[in-house]
């Protein structure tokens, strides 16, 4: 469902779904007739997903945040539908993403502090069809992702219009945020979380130093008006509270 909207202007607007597990961002962009999604939840998302998109704007790309299965496995669903458009992924998802590499199993001390308070704000818990359904890309259970149509961006390319890409690592290697100067919209992926209704830096990390050094890169960008995590709701930002 969406849960928030805001004009970015120049013909364009940012819609918050709210899926399963997770938010996805839809951007409607007139000036290119296409439809721009950062991140794309899980395979469960997919058929409400559509239901809210724009008929007339087709999908060009799915952009993740970061290779993890709440935010990258619908992609197992929706490129059977959009044949004509891509998933792109930081370059520091590829070995990932071919399966050369697992990501770790997250500690318990993750799991406490980050990954029930994300479920729980969602009412999910993972089930048997999303476990069947291949949803468990992104984790350490299964190897290689689907290869259709996966590119990858660097850091500070230009991947979405009007967005800065900012590669934000910490929570993982390949974490990148984006930011539309204009109207201050920052879209933080799993970097930064919004539970419970307040502006928290995730503590589940792959590396605390990044994370640390990704927070203070952002405290001193004043064009950031606005999160828009990967799980909780859209809030004004203030550099303080993190």
């Amino acid at each position: 469902m969406i849960t928030h909207t805001q004009e970015l202007g120049k013909n364009r607007v940012i819609k918050q779904f709210k899926g399963k597990t997770s938010n996805i961002y839809i951007i409607e962009d007139h000036n290119e007739n296409a439809t721009y999604l950062i991140d794309c939840g899980m395979p469960s998302d997919a058929e409400n997903l559509i239901g809210v998109l724009s008929p007339e704007l087709p999908v060009k790309k799915i952009v993740c945040t970061h290779f993890h299965v709440d935010h990258v496995a619908g992609w197992v669903k929706l490129k059977t539908l959009w044949k004509g458009s891509a998933i792109f992924f930081h370059e520091n998802a590829m070995p990932y993403v071919s399966g050369d590499k697992r990501i770790p199993f997250p500690a318990f001390a993750d799991i406490r502090s980050t990954l029930i308070p994300c479920m729980k704000e969602y009412g999910y818990f993972l089930n048997i069809k999303d476990l069947l359904s291949g949803s468990l890309y992104g984790t350490p259970f299964q190897k290689g992702f689907p290869a259709e149509r996966v590119e990858f961006y660097i850091d500070n390319e230009p991947v979405l219009p009007g967005f800065i890409t900012i590669h934000t690592p910490g929570h993982r290697p390949d974490s990148v945020s984006f930011l539309e100067p204009e109207s201050g919209v920052f879209i933080s992926g799993d970097f930064i979380l919004v539970l419970g209704g307040n502006i928290l830096v995730n503590r589940y990390v792959s590396s605390k130093k990044d994370q640390d050094d990704s927070v203070r890169r952002i405290r001193k960008m004043k064009a950031i008006r606005y999160i828009y995590p990967g799980h909780g709701v859209c809030r004004p930002f203030d550099p303080d509270s993190l």
